[in-house]
C-alpha cells in the first residue's frame, strides 16, 4: 500500500479559502459572467492554476532527466464552463505547454504527463505543445 507523502488541507467558507498552514488565503467569488460578485479569484482560476502548476513541476522533473533547462518553459492553463441540458455546468480543461529550445519536447512532455498526479486522475484534459 502506498504511503502518503503530503496532504494539502484547505477550508472553503462563503467568500474565501484558506490553507491549514496559512500559506494560502484568498477571497473566492463566482465570476460576474456567471452572475456572481466577481472582483476576486474564482474556482475556475484556482483549478486552472492547479493544473498548470502541477504539470510545470512535472515538466521540471522530466526536463531534469533529459538534461534540459526550464528557464523559458511555461504552461498556460484554462478552464471553460459551458451550460448543460441538466443542472449546473460542464467544464473543459486545457493546458498549452511551451518548451522552447528542447531537443525532444514531445518526449519530455509525454514523461511529464505520466508524472503529473492531476493528469493521471482527470480525464479529457487537452494538453498541447505550443512550440
Amino acid at each position: 500500500m502506498p504511503s502518503i507523502l503530503y496532504t494539502a488541507q484547505v477550508t472553503a467558507t462563503p467568500g474565501s479559502v484558506e490553507a491549514s498552514d496559512g500559506a494560502l488565503t484568498l477571497d473566492v467569488h463566482e465570476p460576474s459572467e456567471l452572475g456572481g460578485t466577481g472582483g476576486s479569484t474564482n474556482p475556475e482560476q484556482l483549478m486552472a492554476a492547479a493544473l498548470a502548476s502541477c504539470l510545470l513541476e512535472s515538466v521540471r522533473i522530466a526536463a531534469g532527466t533529459a538534461g534540459e533547462s526550464i528557464d523559458d518553459v511555461s504552461v498556460d492553463g484554462s478552464v471553460s464552463l459551458s451550460d448543460t441540458d441538466g443542472v449546473g455546468y460542464d467544464a473543459t480543461y486545457s493546458l498549452a505547454v511551451s518548451l522552447p529550445n528542447f531537443a525532444n519536447p514531445d518526449n519530455v512532455l509525454a514523461q511529464a504527463k505520466s508524472i503529473c498526479p492531476f493528469l493521471k486522475k482527470l480525464d479529457d484534459v487537452d494538453v498541447t505543445l505550443t512550440d
